[in-house]
């Protein structure tokens, strides 16, 4: 038993190793600047902007001691983090905070941790592979490729928390198992004895493990055990593995549940946010299917150029690149050999022992095809609450892992053949068949397309680092920062040329001493920013002025024409700018301005223009055919809507709303609006309909009704949908 043991740490640990030189010599460490990160791309792809929420969050860490609240986002508040559900991530960001209390650098630690997913994942992956009975030798080859997979570095720095799948193996060898003979796992009777308990302690920790290593891992677990569970009690009538797939599936829940506990807790405490974040509507899936054209495939930017145009070809039309599902040609190899026994020999199997360990693994993969493929199981659950599991072409790694089991033991088997007809110096000819495959196994899997670049990055990072740097100089400490223009957070949008997390990355990231306006969680206190943005321009710095902000920011990526009305308009009421960077970032000090802006008011007159401005009144809408909430952006409607309008002052306010309905290719051209008891008719047409409403405090519903008979809601095209829009202004504001 202690050889075995020593035997495994010493594979475990050489898979490792091999694992880190692997990715040091495909990625160039060498010629990589650590303290700029490795992703730092100004582009509204949630790939880059998922880099920029990472390094806030370890930032936050640094600050702070852990990421559920920040005082120096979302000012003149706090940024409440404990909404978005963390927990599947809790083992990712415990590993960052031990490194970044190391390091004290948060560039580093963001590049570090993914680094360290490689030789971790080896690690793990090492034990799984000789659990399935493949030998010592092929099953260091195996982790190594493992970690290494395409998949991971697709992710990359980007979705460096999805790269760290450490849990997956654990998914294949319980469904293995739960697949297996009746010597696999105890029996329900044999339950009763603490032996068997014994026996499953380590897939136990496995679904712990999962539990906090990723909330997609632990939803394929799920669905996988569920299938894999349903197949072995129907074929081989062991209705046992329900009750044992439900006990592994309920201890996954259960450590998830714990671990999203702060989540579960705020969202109790606290009224629901009209937002819904985080929010996905059902049809998500549809967006990333898993493609089974798309496993086979080389990577995108191959080394070998008619591989790389081979790959051009096979991608989705208009979505080149995406690069998710790829296996690469060792697993590639071992798909399609676990797919062939499915089907030529496991349903015909009269072997009364079980399934051969190839069939089992074949098995996986199928189930994993019918859960991630366009219109396959994964739509229907969404219906089961699932819908936050949106990307189930990510299932590609549980296929690749369980490939790699199938190569690694096509490897043993002509190891068996190379012994058998006796080859001189067989030892010495296999083992160079392995170091020839694990090479060419990584050149690959490892893309040049898809390597990390930190240097192409640096000079922005260090021209963000120096206009924050000059805004710092100027400012006192703990100074607040008005970001402009106001996006949605946490995001993945863009406005214009800008992407939602921009201005987390252009300021907090590289400050010390300042607190910024960006950060707030949507539908909370950072609400007043939305109406606030849209006041004229002395209007806005003066309720600034009186909230107690010392500076403006602007990046004129996020405005059409460049910015140049704002930027004058500023300038009118501002003087120049005390920090500009390259040709899209400008800063003004205000506090300039406070003796003419703030010279007439009393105190308690600038607290009541501050609570004013945190008081304006906010909008938002959801219709039938687009559930998602926002703040009244065009919504495909079918026959009904909500405007649900939010009046935090105590006392009535009166505004003015305006209704906007176009027809398209519908037959809508009247509906009506139900306030309170008053039914207001409204017509389409692009001029809107301009309706006075009396808001009380607290919320007011409006429902929203649209004529549009025979209208099937969620099977007809959108663009034979009417749209609706919606906007609330003071009532001597412009329209």
């Amino acid at each position: 038993m202690v050889r075995r043991g020593r035997s495994l740490v010493a594979g475990a640990i050489l898979a490792a190793l091999l694992s880190s030189f692997a990715v040091t010599v495909v990625a160039h460490l060498w010629n990589q600047p650590f303290h700029v990160p490795f992703q730092y791309t100004r582009a509204p792809m949630d790939d880059e902007q998922d880099a920029t929420l990472d390094m806030m969050l370890i930032k936050n860490i640094k600050e702070t001691g852990w990421f559920d609240t920040n005082p120096k986002l979302n000012a003149p508040f706090a940024q409440q983090w404990a909404e978005w559900p963390m927990g599947g991530d809790l083992l990712a960001y415990t590993v960052k905070k031990v490194i970044v209390d190391t390091t004290g650098d948060v560039p580093l630690t963001f590049n570090l941790f993914w680094l360290l997913t490689f030789p971790l994942t080896a690690l793990v992956a090492f034990p799984a592979l000789r659990s399935l009975r493949c030998s010592w030798a092929t099953s260091v080859v195996g982790a190594v490729l493992f970690s290494v997979a395409p998949y991971h570095f697709r992710n990359g720095v980007a979705h460096e928390n999805l790269a760290f799948y450490v849990g997956v193996p654990t998914i294949v060898l319980l469904c293995v198992k739960i697949l297996g003979p009746d010597s696999s796992l105890p029996s329900l009777r044999e339950l009763r004895h603490r032996h068997a308990w014994r026996r499953l302690r380590w897939p136990l920790a496995g679904t712990v493990l999962l539990g906090v290593a990723g909330l997609y891992y632990l939803a394929f677990l799920l669905a996988l055990l569920a299938i894999c569970a349903t197949v072995s009690a129907l074929v081989r009538r062991r209705y046992d593995r329900l009750v044992l797939a439900a006990l592994f599936g309920g201890v996954g829940l259960a450590t998830s549940f714990f671990a999203n506990l702060p989540t579960l807790l705020y969202r109790w405490e606290h009224v629901p946010n009209l937002l819904a974040v985080p929010g996905r509507q059902l049809g998500a899936t549809e967006a990333f299917p898993l493609r089974l054209v798309e496993l086979l495939s080389p990577v995108t930017g191959h080394r070998f150029g008619p591989f790389a145009a081979l790959a051009d070809h096979l991608y989705e039309p208009g979505r080149e690149g995406l690069g998710t599902a790829q296996l690469g040609l060792a697993a590639a190899i071992g798909f399609v050999c676990a797919v062939a026994v499915v089907f030529v020999r496991a349903v015909r199997s009269t072997d009364r022992r079980g399934w051969s360990l190839e069939s089992r693994l074949g098995i996986i993969m199928v189930a994993a095809l019918l859960l991630g493929t366009k219109g396959g199981l994964s739509r229907a659950l969404e219906l089961l609450g699932l819908q936050g599991v949106r990307a189930w072409n990510r299932i590609a790694i549980v296929v690749a892992f369980a490939s790699i089991v199938v190569f690694a033991r096509l490897l043993d088997r002509l190891h068996v053949v190379i012994r058998k007809r006796r080859w001189p110096r067989a030892r010495l000819v296999f083992t160079s068949m392995l170091v020839i495959v694990t090479v060419v196994g990584v050149l690959d899997q490892a893309s040049p397309a898809q390597m990390p670049d930190g240097r192409s990055h640096e000079r922005a990072w260090n021209a963000d680092a120096a206009f924050v740097a000059s805004i710092e100089r100027q400012l006192p400490h703990d100074a607040m920062v008005f970001q402009l223009p106001v996006v949605d957070f946490p995001d993945q949008d863009a406005i214009e040329q800008l992407s939602a997390h921009d201005l987390i990355k252009e300021g907090y990231l590289h400050s010390t001493t300042l607190r910024w306006s960006a950060g707030g969680i949507g539908g909370r206190d950072g609400e007043w920013q939305w109406p606030a943005a849209a006041l004229p321009t002395r209007d806005l710095v003066r309720g600034l002025l009186a909230m107690g902000f010392s500076a403006l920011m602007l990046d004129r990526h996020g405005f059409p024409d460049d910015s140049s009305t704002q930027v004058r308009n500023l300038e009118r009421v501002l003087g120049d700018p005390i920090a500009t960077s390259s040709d899209h970032l400008v800063a003004w000090d205000l506090r300039p301005a406070r003796a003419t802006l703030l010279a007439d008011m009393s105190i308690a007159a600038r607290r009541a223009l501050a609570q004013q401005m945190l008081d304006a009144p906010q909008l938002y809408l959801s219709s039938d055919a687009d559930p998602t909430t926002d703040r009244g952006s065009p919504h495909d409607i079918c026959a009904t809507g909500t405007l649900t309008l939010v009046n935090p002052e105590s006392h009535t306010v009166r505004r003015n709303l305006k209704v906007t309905l176009r027809q398209r290719e519908s037959a809508a051209r009247h509906g009506h609006l139900t306030i309170n008891t008053r039914v207001v008719p409204i017509k389409s047409g692009w001029n809107g309909n301009l309706i006075s409403v009396d808001l009380a405090p607290g919320t007011t519903s409006i429902l929203l009704a649209v004529q549009t008979p025979g209208v099937r809601c969620r099977s007809t095209p959108t663009a034979t949908l009417p749209s609706v829009s919606a906007t609330l202004r003071p009532v001597n504001a412009p329209n």
